[in-house]
C-alpha cells in the first residue's frame, strides 16, 4: 500500500513537473519569440492574438513587416479598431510607399495598388468608428489625384449605401474642386463615378 501511494505521488509530481515546464517554456516563447507566436496563433486561428504578437514585434524591432501583418491580419478578421490603429501606424511608417512598391509588384494593377487597399481599409474602419465626417476627411487626404478603387470612392459608396447625405457632400464638394484638373488614366474612373453622384441626386 506504502508502494502505490510513493508510486501515484511520484506520478503526479512528474506530471506537474512537466506542467510547470510547459507554463515556464509558454512564458518564455510569449515574451522573448513574439514574432514565433504571431505566426503561430494565426495559424491556430486565434487572430486577436496574432494581432498582438505583431504589434510587439513591430515595437520592439521597428520593422514594417510587423506592422503590415498586423494591419492585414486585422482586415481579414474585421477588427475595425485595429484596422484603424495599425493601419494609421503603417502609413505613418517611413517606408511605407518603398514597401506598397514592392507589394505591387505581384498585384493586377487594374484592381487598384496595395497602397490603395490598406486606405480604403483605413477609412472605411475609421466610418464604422468615427463616423462618416472622420472618414470622408481621411480619405481625402489620402486620395491623389482619383486613382482605381480610392478610399473617396469607397466611402462615398458607403455613404450612399447609408444615405448619409453629410458625407455624400462632404465627397461631392471634393469631387467638384478636382473636376477638370486630374490626368487622363483618373478621368475615366473619375467620371463614372460623378455620373453614379449625379444619378443618386
Amino acid at each position: 500500500m506504502n508502494t502505490d501511494k510513493i508510486i501515484v505521488r511520484s506520478i503526479w509530481t512528474s506530471l506537474l513537473c512537466v506542467l510547470i515546464l510547459i507554463v515556464f517554456m509558454v512564458g518564455v516563447l510569449l515574451l522573448a519569440f513574439p514574432s514565433t507566436m504571431m505566426g503561430l496563433t494565426y495559424s491556430l486561428g486565434m487572430d486577436e492574438a496574432s494581432i498582438y504578437f505583431a504589434e510587439r514585434s513591430y515595437k520592439d524591432s521597428g520593422d514594417i513587416y510587423y506592422i503590415s501583418y498586423a494591419t492585414e491580419v486585422a482586415i481579414g478578421d474585421d477588427n475595425y479598431a485595429k484596422i484603424e490603429s495599425c493601419g494609421e501606424r503603417f502609413i505613418a511608417h517611413t517606408k511605407f510607399n518603398a514597401y506598397c512598391e514592392e507589394k505591387n509588384k505581384g498585384l493586377d494593377s487594374a484592381n487598384g495598388t496595395y497602397e490603395q487597399y490598406v486606405y480604403v481599409n483605413v477609412c472605411l474602419s475609421k466610418y464604422q468608428t468615427k463616423g462618416g465626417t472622420e472618414a470622408a476627411r481621411c480619405a481625402i487626404g489620402w486620395t491623389e489625384g482619383f486613382p482605381k478603387n480610392n478610399p473617396m470612392a469607397a466611402v462615398l459608396f458607403t455613404a450612399l449605401e447609408r444615405n448619409d447625405s453629410a458625407t455624400v457632400e462632404l465627397i461631392r464638394a471634393e469631387m467638384d474642386a478636382r473636376q477638370g484638373s486630374l490626368s487622363a488614366s483618373d478621368s475615366v474612373y473619375f467620371a463614372n463615378i460623378y455620373t453614379l453622384l449625379a444619378q443618386n441626386g
